[in-house]
This record gives C-alpha cells, sequence and structure tokens, in this order.
C-alpha cells in the first residue's frame, strides 16, 4: 500500500468511522441501488469471456477459477471506482494484477532476509507497475471535486470512491495520497475472496444436481429478482454459507499482531510483542458441538426449519469466523 502505515493508533478512530460509515451504514442502500447496473456489467462481461472461449463438445469453454476472478473484479471494481474508471482496459488489469503481486510478495517475504525485501517487491511488482497505474488513475480524480467527475450520474454517487472523497472533503487529515492508499488497502482486503468463494460455489453446483434443481426453483419462485428479493432466498444464502464452511479460504482465520507481551486472562497463553496469533477457522467450522454431521454438506442446516434463528451468509459469528469478529470483521 505505498508505506501507509496500519500499526499505528493515532487516527484509528478517524480512519474507522470513515469505513464503518462508507461500507457498512451507506453500503448496504447503495448496493440495492447499484444491484440493476451491476446485473447489465455482469451480462456484458460474461459476453465479452464468452467470445473468447474455445469451443468443446457444442459448447464453449472457459476457465472456471480465472473467469470467476475476472467477473468479481469486473463487479467490484463498479462498486468501488464506478462505470468510467472499471471500463478502462489497463485500470481493470491492474485491478485484477495488483491483489496477485501482493499475494506473490507475502509469499517471499516469509522466506527472504527483510533487507531483501524493496529488491524482491521490485522484481516481482516490475517497480509496483500495477500499484502505480491505479494510484495515478486515482489521484487524477481525488485532485477535483467530486461533483465535478465524468461519471453516469445514476452511479457515480453509489461508489466507495466516490463517497470517501466526499465525506472527507473538508478533512484536515484526508488528503488525495492517502484516500487512494486506504483504497488500494480495502481493495486488496476485498479482492481475493468473492471470486475464490464463487469459484467454491459453482463447482459444489457442478456436482449437486439436486441442489441445482432447489435453487433453480427458488429463484423461479422469487421472479421477477431485485437485490432485496435475492437476499431473501433461504436455500440460495444457505448453499453459499455451507460452501464457504466446508471449503475456508483460510484454515487459520481472524490474525492480529501482538504490539506489546500479553497473557490470556486464564494464565492459559503468552504471547510475546511482535507474535502473531490467529484462531483455527478449519476447526470452529467443524466443531460438532456447533455443527451436526461438521463433514456431511447440508445447507439445510441454516434454517428456520432447523434452527430457533436463521443464520444467514453475511452474519458475524464467532463460530463461523468468515469475516472476521469483534470490531474489525468485515
Amino acid at each position: 500500500m505505498d508505506k501507509l502505515e496500519h500499526n499505528t493508533s493515532d487516527h484509528k478512530v478517524i480512519r474507522t468511522r470513515l469505513y464503518s460509515r462508507v461500507l457498512q451504514v451507506m453500503g448496504p442502500d447503495h448496493l440495492n441501488a447499484l444491484y440493476p447496473h451491476l446485473l447489465t456489467h455482469l451480462n456484458g462481461k460474461l459476453d465479452e469471456l464468452l467470445s473468447h472461449g474455445s469451443i468443446s463438445k457444442g459448447g464453449i469453454s472457459l476457465p472456471m477459477a480465472q473467469t470467476a476472478r475476472k467477473v468479481a473484479s469486473s463487479l467490484m471494481s463498479l462498486m468501488f471506482f464506478g462505470e468510467t474508471l472499471s471500463s478502462n482496459g489497463e485500470f481493470s488489469s491492474a485491478l485484477l494484477g495488483y491483489p496477485q503481486d501482493i499475494v506473490k510478495c507475502m509469499a517471499a517475504f516469509q522466506i527472504m532476509p527483510s533487507f531483501l525485501s524493496p529488491l524482491v517487491h521490485a522484481i516481482i511488482t516490475k517497480r509496483g507497475r500495477y500499484m502505480g497505474l491505479i494510484q495515478s488513475r486515482l489521484l487524477e480524480r481525488l485532485d477535483s471535486k467530486p461533483s465535478s467527475w465524468e461519471e453516469p450520474e445514476h452511479t457515480k454517487q453509489l461508489t466507495i470512491l466516490y463517497n470517501m472523497a466526499d465525506l472527507t472533503n473538508s478533512s484536515e487529515y484526508w488528503n488525495p495520497m492517502l484516500l487512494a492508499q486506504s483504497l488500494l488497502g480495502i481493495w486488496f482486503a476485498a479482492a481475493h475472496q468473492p471470486w475464490m468463494n464463487l469459484h467454491f460455489i459453482i463447482l459444489e453446483f457442478s456436482i449437486r444436481k439436486d441442489w441445482q434443481i432447489k435453487v433453480r426453483q427458488e429463484l423461479e419462485q422469487s421472479s421477477p429478482l431485485d437485490y432485496k428479493r435475492l437476499e431473501q432466498l433461504p436455500l440460495l444464502d444457505g448453499f453459499i454459507k455451507e460452501t464457504a464452511r466446508s471449503n475456508p479460504l483460510d484454515k487459520l482465520a481472524i490474525r492480529r499482531k501482538a504490539l506489546q507481551s500479553y497473557t490470556f486472562a486464564d494464565q492459559s497463553v503468552s504471547v510475546p510483542a511482535g507474535a502473531t496469533v490467529c484462531v483455527s477457522a478449519q476447526d470452529l467450522m467443524h466443531n460438532p458441538q456447533t455443527y451436526s454431521e461438521p463433514d456431511t454438506f447440508d445447507p439445510l442446516r441454516y434454517t428456520a426449519e432447523n434452527r430457533k434463528t436463521p443464520s444467514r451468509f453475511t452474519d458475524i459469528s464467532e463460530s463461523f469466523p468468515v469475516w472476521g469478529y469483534g470490531s474489525l470483521a468485515w
């Protein structure tokens, strides 16, 4: 994130308040309003990808993981940055490449001496080409008032970029570079999980014909679909949640670095300063006391018929650490 410091406590409240207001307070309403535009965007992206697919056995063959990643990145780009930037080929390619560069660097840094980190970063990222391109485009926007941006009016005020810029317009703390760095951080945090979950969901559907039929019937009975109806489909939601539980992207979740030495209240564990602690997501989501027959794929375990309180994919829970937990949960 171009030397953006995440571990200092100064101004932490300012940052948290902005992220919370844009993503958690305003986000759901904006996503609801964006839904028809996202649907149009999705259809266009799928048509584009299918046009480049290979003909196989009378159909069109596409690499599933890459297709899921490109589709998810394209839709997220519209939500984050609007139609003008997301329709730019160079910018879209950089949004795809930047998270991959960061992941490669993270893996390399684990085995390289720290003094080699700048060199390794420069080699892997080709001197930060994707990060530099994204930052330069964002700074072009952020150096002017949001009201002056060339962006279709029906999506302009619904994007994360617009709202972060608009809410910080008179702030002494937030400047264009800090906003651009923060957006890069949020993009990286959000970029890997949607496409990987989408990939697993498609794979799970492909081997479960009975659930293909159930979810298709639920969708047909709820037609015409809008965002609010889509959120209220228990079978689809349960299938997505069970996929995430059965295929956790992080075996170890909720990572936290100890800024100072700490001993837990029951004296069971002492954590030295600088150490990283985390939670076993695999164990939590396969705990038979929480999930009966945890090795069985059962999307119905979350429905009202099987629980006093239905459980949704987006719920924050200590037994479902996909989103983290506590004040830093997504």
